[in-house]
């Protein structure tokens, strides 16, 4: 498969290295009501998370007339027009606008607005005719991976890669609302990485009002996620769509402040040099060999003479001082002072 390891969405880079790419999946938690979409996006941007995530969907499309999401799905689908102005407002803000499809015709509106890029359940990881037209388009897309076996996962990107698709990303994540710590399985990030050598990210649906769920991603992170998608709602306790798993917008906002200081602190996996913290450090706790006694010039340099301890300024490390041991001072030597090669004969 011509799969990409790293995919660039405007002057944003998404794999090995990069700092994790957030995207605020707003989902059906606007019930319906177009202010309150806008007002999410208006959140998702006041956070700074990289992208929103509007959910382009067809209901009767996506399911039967006797499905129970179909009675709520038909109530609260936008028009194409409104999706269309939604897409502008988010667009307008300087915000990536992903899209969520569920059938082809959703497909292909969000290509026709210029989306970011689309996210595909793991409900179409085995639908032909949904991953050939996303992957039709040309843009960035992820692949949810959730309850999938790894027959399913090779299956799917194969038809994608065939039918031209270059920047996928596989996203872990079980979707109950909401699923419990204990079926989350984030170590499967680094089991996706490592099977297929593409961007991996993560999907979280624990609880919103979990203090949990709020630091989970944390564990992501750590296991080399490279995108993160959050849930977010206006008010959790007005209990509407897609509520279970969100964050309200301080706490989204919060959360993305979080994330982006954890990917600081996770630092690389490569032998750097060190840095100006690292060498304050160093410099503050390392232990020197120093004399433990004033120290005349012949003398023989012997262990009853000198201290492993810290001083001002850093000197030899402890563990040289057989190669210095036995050896005649060249000048006289203050005790505290470093004892240092050239102080020898």
């Amino acid at each position: 498969m011509d799969l990409k390891t790293e995919i660039n969405i405007g002057d944003k880079h998404i794999g090995p290295g990069h700092r994790p790419y957030i995207i605020a999946e707003m989902a059906c938690a606007h019930d319906g009501e177009f202010e309150k979409a806008k007002r999410l996006i208006d959140s998702a941007v006041n956070a700074k998370a990289d992208a929103v995530q509007l959910q382009f969907f067809v209901s009767d499309e996506t399911v039967t007339p006797h499905h129970e999401a179909h009675d709520i799905l038909k109530r609260i689908e936008f028009s194409n027009e409104q999706w269309g102005e939604l897409f502008q407002y988010g667009s307008d803000q300087g915000i990536d606008v992903f899209v969520c499809t569920y059938d082809v015709p959703s497909v292909k509106l969000a290509g026709k607005l210029g989306a970011k890029g689309i996210k595909l359940n793991s409900a179409d990881l085995a639908n032909p005719e949904v991953i050939i037209a996303v992957a039709e388009l040309g843009i960035p897309f992820t692949l949810g991976t959730g309850s999938s076996t790894f027959e399913e996962i090779t299956k799917g990107l194969e038809l994608a890669a065939k039918h031209g698709a270059k920047d996928v990303v596989l996203m872990q994540g079980v979707q109950n609302f909401p699923t419990q710590p204990k079926d989350l399985n984030i170590a499967k990030i680094d089991l996706l990485r490592s099977e297929f050598g593409i961007p991996v990210g993560y999907a979280d649906h624990i609880a919103g009002d979990d203090p949990f769920g709020k630091m989970v991603d944390l564990l992501a992170i750590g296991l080399g996620a490279n995108v993160l998608e959050k849930h977010i709602t206006i008010d959790r306790s007005e209990k509407g769509i897609d509520y279970q798993a969100a964050l309200e917008p301080e706490e989204f906002k919060t959360y993305v402040s979080n994330m982006h200081t954890a990917f600081t602190a996770l630092g690389s996996r490569e032998i750097l040099p060190f840095t100006e913290s690292d060498l304050k450090y160093r410099k503050f706790q390392k232990k020197s060999i120093v004399a433990a006694v004033d120290i005349e010039e012949g003398e023989t340099l012997s262990r009853d003479k000198v201290a492993f301890i810290r001083n001002v300024e850093p000197g030899v490390a402890p563990i040289n001082f057989p190669e210095m041991s036995g050896k005649k001072v060249i000048r006289s030597i203050q005790k505290h002072q470093n004892i240092l090669p050239e102080d020898l004969q």
